[in-house]
């Protein structure tokens, strides 16, 4: 997609409206047989992470971190995982004029990107974006900020599958401890406010994998929290509509070993909300004819180095 593209191409159906309705909240979700009621507050947690996604939904992250950083991302998802997403990068203040957009499609474990920024940004600076769909690998995708998975890492570098941001699977079981707060309405939806504690150590180690050996990552993996504080708001079938989490990063030990300036400690806050459940989505990859190469080779033409092999890149 070339720079200047119509913007009605980058509209996600359903994206959240203060002005819409309550959710319905209806149809199966889990197997689950025990009530929230008769669960103690840990188990209501692990229950709802672990609760099968079998139904799509709409998800809609927004994450606003020290020195101005804001990011939001939206996505569909189908019955079987298969996502569509938009993610739009920018500073504080908001000002679509400046904002680039990441267009990702994640069909059968393949993932497919495609890019549109506004004339403006680019102006001189001599850069074409493809007019097309570019597949992209694991390596791709973090260096442009988009997560495989949920905004918890769930999965690990070394895996070649991609999860959907509704499965958190992966993180029950690293939850320590949870306590509940009460009930509270949700897009018109009665949930159940839950407080929760992370191992976080442990899911990074695991999302690291063999990474962790290597020396930055080890500093990269000090310069997180031990633990990492959530809430959850479930409602009466385990289904989550609404994680917040807010982490806070210490670059002390960075800044010694590389003799950088970084500030101390960043903080980020992230607020996932889960909507639409049920909606009749269906997410397909792109026709053969509209994909024009490999995001990472594009990329490393642009001078930015060792992203081909990225074992995620090929369709």
């Amino acid at each position: 997609m070339i720079a200047g593209n119509q913007a009605d191409d980058l509209t996600l159906a359903g994206e959240p409206d203060p002005t819409v309705g309550p959710d319905s909240g209806k149809g199966p979700h889990s197997t689950v047989e025990l009530a929230p009621s008769e669960l103690s507050a840990r188990e209501l947690v692990i229950a709802a992470m672990s609760a099968q996604q079998t139904e799509s939904s709409r998800v809609r992250v927004a994450t606003e971190g020290d020195g101005g950083f804001a990011q939001e991302q939206y996505s569909e998802i189908d019955e079987h995982g298969n996502t569509r997403t938009f993610i739009r990068h920018g500073l504080e203040p908001y000002d679509p004029e400046t904002q680039s957009i990441v267009e990702v499609l994640m069909v059968d474990d393949v993932v497919y990107a495609r890019l549109s920024t506004p004339a403006e940004v680019l102006d001189d600076s001599g850069i074409e974006f493809p007019d097309g769909w570019m597949t992209m690998g694991r390596e791709t995708m973090e260096l442009l900020g988009f997560n495989c998975g949920p905004a918890v890492p769930a999965s690990g570098p070394d895996s070649e599958e991609c999860v959907p941001p509704n499965d958190f699977a992966g993180m029950a079981e690293f939850v320590l401890e949870a306590t509940i707060v009460g009930r509270e309405t949700v897009r018109g939806v009665e949930t159940i406010r839950v407080e929760s504690v992370l191992d976080y150590k442990s899911l990074m180690e695991l999302a690291l994998g063999d990474a962790v050996d290597d020396g930055l990552m080890e500093l990269v993996l000090a310069s997180m929290p031990g633990e990492l504080p959530i809430e959850l708001w479930i409602d009466d079938d385990l289904r989550t509509h609404r994680m917040s989490m807010e982490l806070t990063l210490s670059f002390e030990a960075l800044n010694e070993e590389l003799g950088s300036e970084i500030d101390e400690a960043s903080t980020v806050v992230s607020v996932m909300d889960f909507y639409d459940f049920g909606a009749d989505i269906t997410i397909e990859a792109p026709p053969p004819d509209e994909i024009v190469g490999e995001f990472g080779e594009w990329l490393e033409d642009l001078g930015f180095p060792g992203l081909i092999d990225d074992p995620m890149a090929t369709a």
